[in-house]
């Protein structure tokens, strides 16, 4: 048995049946089906396909492994695959789901898989009359533009993940973030894969360029120009991680070289009394100084005065200079103190799949 939705003119009625039956409710005059699965495992997806006359892609799943974003038509049919994105703050990861649309323009199957489900909020406008007259168009609209809105709140989540860490980078902390840095970039580019196979669908959406009447619905342009918005989003996002990770790594070869430095200065330090007692420890009996009664205390006061020149001389040179402890330049145009770490001081955070987009 197949549960589906009859639409008219006059309403939306919740029906169930087999594949005739389906086929027959759909070809009635005025009228159009949507068949809705809530997952790909769901029993009777090929059969509502094939009833409907929406098989011509093949047998379902189509290209299951790994499905990427995709549009594509064949004879008057259009399969239309979008990634649902939701971003989990907790643990900073970007996670999708998908939504596939088969329609011919007059029937219409959604399979989707994910936490994230335009489809009750798209049900509840069938109420209104007007939405209804649009038919399936209108439906696919519905449905393709709650998809892209919910974008919006997983970039900005994304986007002060980003900017937290670029803080924590240049707070003048010597702490190594490239985990951290390779992480969200790995996230980002998970997001990016969601997005980036439609931007050319994208740009045909609003130049008004697709061939396909099903994407006729006149709101399409503006969906396809908030794709269009997200994508560059994601792409500052990636510029900027980019950028944080050479600079970041510059600071630990600094760093590194300033180990050094440290490290070669008080070795010289060291060697100074190292080399003194070295020649007195070889007790030579015609060695003159061995016999004063000077001789040792000199000795003494000689490493110390060897080690204190040496010391100043390091020091004004900037050799045993505590870079760990600077105040950065970052935080003093700021005024405020180094920022917590993200996922240790901040309180356990919610998925948010909607929100402004990301572009400062």
């Amino acid at each position: 048995m197949i549960d589906y939705t009859v639409v008219t003119a006059g309403g939306a009625e919740e029906r169930s049946g087999d594949g005739a039956r389906l086929r027959a409710d759909a070809a009635a005059d005025g009228a159009f089906a949507w068949v809705e699965f809530d997952s790909p495992d769901a029993e009777g997806v090929q059969e509502a396909l094939t009833a409907l006359g929406l098989d011509r892609f093949g047998a379902f799943p189509v290209n299951a492994v790994h499905p990427r974003p995709k549009v594509e038509r064949i004879e008057g049919e259009v399969i239309l695959l979008v990634k649902t994105v939701w971003y989990i703050e907790a643990t900073q990861q970007v996670e999708t789901g998908e939504l596939t649309l088969f329609t011919d323009g007059r029937s219409l199957v959604t399979v989707r898989r994910g936490v994230v489900d335009p489809v009750p909020h798209v049900r509840e406008r069938l109420r209104d009359g007007d939405f209804r007259a649009g038919g399936v168009p209108a439906i696919v609209h519905a449905l393709f533009d709650a998809v892209v809105e919910q974008y919006d709140g997983a970039v900005e989540d994304l986007t002060d993940d980003v900017s937290d860490l670029e803080r924590l980078v240049f707070s003048g902390q010597r702490d190594d973030r490239n985990q951290e840095i390779y992480f969200l970039i790995r996230e980002t580019l998970e997001f990016q894969n969601a997005v980036r196979p439609l931007v050319a669908f994208a740009h045909a959406l609003r130049e008004r360029r697709t061939d396909a009447d099903v994407f006729a619905h006149k709101g399409f342009s503006d969906v396809g120009g908030h794709l269009i918005r997200v994508d560059a989003a994601l792409e500052t996002c990636m510029s900027l991680l980019t950028t944080v990770l050479t600079a970041h790594q510059g600071q630990i070869g600094t760093w590194q070289n300033e180990d050094t430095k440290k490290i070669s200065a008080w070795a010289a330090i060291a060697i100074a009394p190292t080399i003194i007692s070295g020649i007195y420890g070889m007790n030579f009996d015609d060695m003159p100084e061995l016999h004063w009664a000077v001789g040792y205390p000199l000795a003494l006061a000689a490493m110390v005065v060897v080690c204190v020149l040496l010391h100043r001389g390091f020091k004004r040179n900037g050799w045993l200079l505590r870079i760990d402890v600077l105040e950065s330049q970052w935080m003093r145009t700021r005024g405020g103190p180094a920022v917590r770490r993200i996922a240790d001081d901040a309180p356990a955070r919610r998925i948010r799949p909607s929100g402004p987009a990301c572009l400062r």
